[in-house]
């Protein structure tokens, strides 16, 4: 049972003089486009959510490997629920403190995409693996120092089985990750040699932040997940892993077929990590995503589920109209937001689509949406924008409000960032 708090107008996105258990939002009746809510505020799309999460399950289990989604980017119990319901394998999280949410919700299968270091967090982690002998936990490892702090906290821990770690391969100038095969061969082994604190459990790797295609010499996603399967094949001729069935774990939320692709074939037990599908967005997520469609050929795919939702509060000049939202309210570390939609008074959104309306910058609580001089845009109109990278935008919101595609209110999600 998720946790029943009440909410009220001190929570960003709630009605003014207003408040209600979380569980009885949904029954109030609220509609966005009539104005209950304030705005800004930040909608799921529960249709759109639910199509996603099934798409992509069902696009993972096509190539038979398993679906452990990143739930940093929604850090949402409610959807978290919703993606293990429809088959995901497992999570991944990135911190420990993310590890508890996901605990204290039920999640019993969890990786952590990290390679801990911390006292504290050692000591989280290993009383986890203390209280519950059923929890299903992976953690990473990218060099010999963090194996040995890895192995101390264990063994100071005195647990009665191994913490399951996966080697982390990464690549010169990249982020965390051994450099290289034979780097990553040493780690594994230093893990192996701490058995029985320790087991080596699979392999692990990101390629999210790497292009298809690089000037000679300079690191590929082919590359590296070719890489990655090597450092695997080397771990199992070698007898280093501690496991029945090892993981061969990589999947940002561009590059997941390239990941299944790769791995296809190799007698692994394959999981991808991808997040943001499950939102999707209107920026670099969804490029990638028509890609791989008219790659495949496919007529059906993921779709926008989060919009924030902003009145127009001023056209001081011709040509500008300035919104309540900001910088407070969406990320723009992978773009500006994109305009999509105008209602007013009401009426069902418009698209604006193909009309050249766009959003030039962007200050705490306001954005600047340029528009043709005789734009019919007025001051009280409400306008939906979509983001680009969903994971600076749902970390901006305590509340989100969950609705249907006439804008009405059917439920509400907490975040826990």
């Amino acid at each position: 049972m998720l946790e029943d708090v009440m909410q009220d107008d001190t929570v960003k996105g709630f009605p003014p003089h207003q408040q209600s258990l979380l569980s009885q939002v949904g029954g109030r009746g609220w509609n966005l486009l009539r104005g209950d809510i304030p705005l800004p505020a930040a909608v799921i799309k529960l249709p759109a959510l639910e199509r996603n999460s099934r798409w992509m399950q069902a696009f993972v289990k096509d190539a038979e490997a398993l679906l452990a989604p990143h739930v940093k980017t929604t850090m949402c119990p409610a959807i978290m629920r919703r993606q293990l319901a429809d088959g995901a394998w497992g999570v991944t999280v990135a911190t420990v403190q993310q590890m508890r949410v996901c605990r204290r919700w039920g999640a019993a299968r969890i990786i952590l995409a990290n390679q801990p270091v911390g006292v504290a967090e050692l000591a989280g982690i290993m009383e986890e693996l203390r209280q519950d002998p059923g929890l299903d936990f992976y953690c990473l490892a990218d060099s010999s120092a963090g194996v040995a702090l890895l192995a101390q906290a264990a063994l100071r821990k005195g647990l009665e089985r191994p913490v399951q770690v996966l080697v982390e391969l990464g690549y010169t100038g990249g982020r965390t990750g051994a450099r290289g095969v034979n780097e990553a061969l040493t780690v594994a082994r230093a893990v192996h040699q701490a058995g029985p604190a320790l087991a080596l459990a699979g392999v692990e790797g990101f390629e999210g932040m790497l292009p298809v295609a690089a000037p000679l010499g300079q690191p590929t996603v082919h590359q590296f997940l070719a890489d990655m399967a090597t450092v695997y094949r080397r771990c199992r001729d070698e007898g280093l892993f501690g496991v029945a069935q090892p993981l061969l774990t990589a999947g940002g939320s561009i590059h997941y077929d390239l990941v299944l692709e790769a791995f296809a074939g190799l007698e692994a037990r394959v999981v991808t990590r991808s997040g943001c599908y499950v939102t999707q967005d209107s920026g670099i997520y969804q490029k990638a995503h028509d890609a791989l469609r008219a790659k495949r050929d496919m007529a059906a795919g993921l779709e926008r589920a989060l919009e924030v939702w902003a009145y127009v509060q001023s056209r001081p000049e011709p040509g500008l109209a300035l919104l309540t939202a900001g910088r407070r309210d969406f990320g723009t570390d992978a773009g500006l937001p994109v305009p999509l939609l105008r209602s007013r008074d009401g009426a069902t959104p418009v698209s604006m689509d193909g009309l050249g309306w766009e959003i030039v910058g962007v200050n705490d609580q306001h954005a600047y949406l340029r528009v043709p001089a005789s734009a019919d845009l007025k001051v009280g109109d409400r306008v939906g924008l979509g983001v680009s990278h969903p994971c600076t935008t749902l970390d901006k919101w305590q509340l989100l409000l969950v609705v249907d595609d006439d804008y009405t209110v059917v439920d509400a999600y907490r975040t826990y960032f």
